[in-house]
């Protein structure tokens, strides 16, 4: 099974191979580099009263703006009562039309704006199909600005994205359980074909564990490119290449092949397996006019 490899580093490749090696691996450290992107930067200002939901960017309050902003907050009330009564996944809750709207770019306001059609329940609550439970710390931010408790923070921080409050979320993300996230995401974001590369080794791990249970899996990973420089390389020789299951590269990160294997062993272990340590890479041993720069790597996944 192949994946064409582009070279420009878009797109990795990823090859199957039953080959093994039992040769010495070598010990060569590399020292661990993690990028991290800055967290977002707010993209807004809560508005300060509810006559300001709609009010356009760029707009004073005097002239077109103003009339603008009256003429929506007009059209809100006018298709829905001053107190909304809510079904949100069977959970019942009142508040004033006006903490829907506080937020204009929110998913919220444009509900409840007048110009889209809300669902009722046979009751004739407004009904949103979402985490009931999780909505009253939503409506708590909405009506006082109070962030969750800490136990809180993942599902709310997943349900202020799903209702655009982008200042909640920006304000969630600085929290250590959500940057923490974050910091995993960029990190993993730098190497191709991550998550199918992930899901690969664990099925040839599985695979390879029929003997004895472990599954032994060779990696070639290679954030550049290597390419000879020697007149007389000849690089259609046997390299240890041959023998891996799995390839991956190459990478636009600074995040180099160690700190790849480190990053896929650690999503293997945060997702249960029993994954042992990995050896240090094994190179290639050709040389003709300069040493092959390849190399590859074996994780084991231990099927208990």
């Amino acid at each position: 099974m192949k994946f064409l490899q582009s070279r420009g580093g878009h797109a990795g490749c990823i090859a199957t191979n039953n080959m093994s090696d039992k040769s010495d691996y070598d010990s060569d450290s590399v020292e661990e580099i993690i990028t991290v992107r800055p967290l977002p930067v707010p993209r807004l200002k809560p508005a300060q009263e509810a006559r300001t939901f709609l009010k356009p960017h760029n707009e004073t309050d005097s002239g077109r703006g103003s009339e603008w902003a009256k003429e929506s907050f007009r059209e809100a009330y006018t298709t829905f009562p001053a107190i909304i009564s809510l079904n949100v996944g069977g959970h019942i809750y009142m508040t004033r039309l006006s903490t829907l709207l506080k937020y204009s770019d929110s998913m919220l306001a444009a509900m409840f704006s007048g110009r889209h059609q809300i669902d009722q329940d046979k009751d004739g609550n407004y009904f949103l199909d979402s985490n009931g439970a999780v909505f009253t710390h939503i409506l708590e931010y909405l009506r006082n600005g109070c962030l969750p408790g800490k136990e809180n923070t993942m599902v709310v921080y997943r349900d202020a994205n799903y209702y655009g409050l982008n200042e909640l979320v920006d304000k969630l993300s600085l929290r250590p359980e959500i940057a923490s996230i974050t910091v995993k995401e960029a990190q993993r974001a730098q190497f191709p074909n991550y998550a199918e590369v992930r899901e690969l080794v664990v099925r040839t791990a599985i695979s390879n564990a029929c003997v004895n249970r472990i599954g032994e899996v060779n990696i070639h990973a290679f954030r550049k490119e290597f390419i000879p420089k020697a007149h007389n390389f000849n690089a259609s020789h046997p390299c240890v290449i041959d023998q891996a299951h799995v390839v991956v590269g190459p990478w636009d990160g600074l995040a180099d092949e160690e700190n790849f294997i480190r990053c896929l062993e650690t999503d293997l272990l945060e997702d249960g397996y029993n994954v042992k340590p990995h050896e240090t890479k094994r190179k290639c041993r050709y040389y003709n006019g300069q040493t092959c720069q390849k190399f590859v790597f074996r994780v084991s996944i231990i099927f208990d």
